[in-house]
């Protein structure tokens, strides 16, 4: 009899433990069935005006692969020394980031950047402009290596102006045009020529004129040729020069924002070359009496030829220390692809690289980066400038401003130039 109710209770433990234990299953389907995904955990650093909409990106990326639970931890930092910023400690640093397209020599030399390939290689080139993808390569070795996911291709300089002084839509067309409106309205126009960024749009309208620095495989300047000093870069200064004089004090050289800003507000400036970090405070004192077109064309040589200039764009990396490298790689194709570029635009008014957003009506219909892709077209894109280029062409024309005009003969400009070049240029 004892011995019957010892089995017995064995029995009921048995059964007890059996309920149990189908109890601790089910609660793992219902609560833990993350658990058995893998877990991804990525860092992404973006600017503190773009947080919350990268936040949104990351959010529908991680409900577009369900099979991977991820994490994403944010940081900010914006892309004018995000080069700097990572590179102060790259191998802990956030696996994917963004950063203007200058950076990417000194990012790709600090080990920041990993190289893409296979099919994301190829769908990035498919989507986007070739000299969007240009910016996101490097030649070493001779050959051509892309280290980055274009983002943004607005990063260009064009005319702001005021439609009530330029009710002729032809003097949007020259400087002359631009000059001349100003002057019969006692106004102004600027220019910041003593900045080489926008000076080198004098210099890129002869495309016979050009710099190119050689490196050596780690990217270190090995030489640099300019021929800023010849016949023609001496035609280029003739017209700066001519400009600036004849304009009887119409034609303003500068290089503050703030001065363009005050001119628009009280009135003394009719037309600036300036970009899109600035539209919004120029809507705001200009409203709709504010309109925007390509940089003008100029006389240089005798003739009128197109201003070009640089194109700067915005790009995403994939740091080389990532531990997630091809989750990475992943996600910054999906933050830059078409519908992400898109949405860019709608939130931000950024101008998209991808050709499918760029052909939107949208974008198209968008007045203001409609122009920046039209001047963007004209332009060169900003990559592999000489070291030394822009604190050389800054300081190039300040002549101009500091000494009297008939002190500016062909052979002082030709001075001017060479002395620029000098600082330029480096022999093997």
């Amino acid at each position: 009899m004892k011995f019957t109710k010892i089995i017995s209770l064995l029995l009921l433990v048995v059964m007890c433990l059996g309920v149990f234990a189908a109890c601790g299953d089910k609660n793992n389907t219902n609560q833990g069935g993350d658990d058995n995904k893998p877990k991804v955990t990525l860092t992404v650093w973006a600017s503190q005006e773009d947080q919350a909409m990268v936040k949104e990106m990351c959010d529908a990326y991680a409900a577009a692969n369900p099979d991977k639970t991820y994490k994403f931890l944010f940081g900010i930092q914006g892309e004018s020394d995000a080069a700097d910023k990572v590179l102060n400690d790259v191998t802990s640093g956030p696996d994917v980031f963004s950063f203007a397209s200058d950076q990417i020599n000194k990012l790709y030399t600090g080990g920041a950047l990993a190289r893409l390939g296979g099919a994301i290689l190829d769908e990035v080139k498919a989507n986007n402009t070739a000299d969007s993808v240009d910016a996101a390569t490097l030649t070493i070795g001779g050959e051509d290596q892309v280290y980055a996911y274009p983002m943004t291709g607005d990063n260009n300089f064009y005319v702001y102006y005021d439609k009530r002084v330029y009710t002729d839509a032809t003097q949007l067309e020259t400087l002359d045009g631009l000059i001349a409106g100003a002057q019969a309205n006692q106004m102004n126009v600027q220019f910041a020529l003593t900045n080489g960024w926008y000076l080198s749009s004098f210099f890129f309208a002869n495309p016979d004129l050009y710099y190119k620095v050689n490196y050596d495989e780690n990217l270190v300047e090995q030489s640099v040729e300019i021929n800023f000093n010849n016949a023609d870069g001496l035609d280029v200064a003739r017209s700066v020069r001519d400009y600036y004089y004849g304009s009887n004090g119409a034609f303003v050289i500068q290089t503050d924002d703030a001065k363009i800003t005050a001119g628009f507000t009280d009135g003394t400036t009719a037309a600036a070359v300036s970009g899109i970090w600035n539209l919004k405070t120029f809507q705001g004192l200009l409203g709709d009496n504010l309109g925007v077109c390509i940089l003008p064309k100029v006389k240089i040589g005798g003739e009128y030829v197109q201003l070009s200039g640089f194109t700067g764009y915005k790009l995403i990396g994939v740091n080389n220390f990532s531990a997630n490298k091809g989750e990475a790689h992943k996600l910054a194709l999906w933050l830059t692809n078409e519908a992400n570029q898109i949405k860019r635009h709608e939130v931000r008014g950024f101008g998209p690289t991808n050709k499918n957003a760029i052909a939107t009506d949208a974008v198209q219909n968008d007045p203001v980066i409609s122009v920046i892709l039209q001047q963007a077209a004209l332009n060169r894109p900003q990559k592999g400038v000489p070291s030394n280029f822009w604190t050389a062409t800054e300081a190039l024309f300040l002549p101009f401003i500091t000494e009297e005009r008939d002190l500016q003969t062909d052979e002082k400009l030709q001075e001017m130039l060479d002395a620029c070049v000098k600082v330029i240029k480096k022999e093997a």
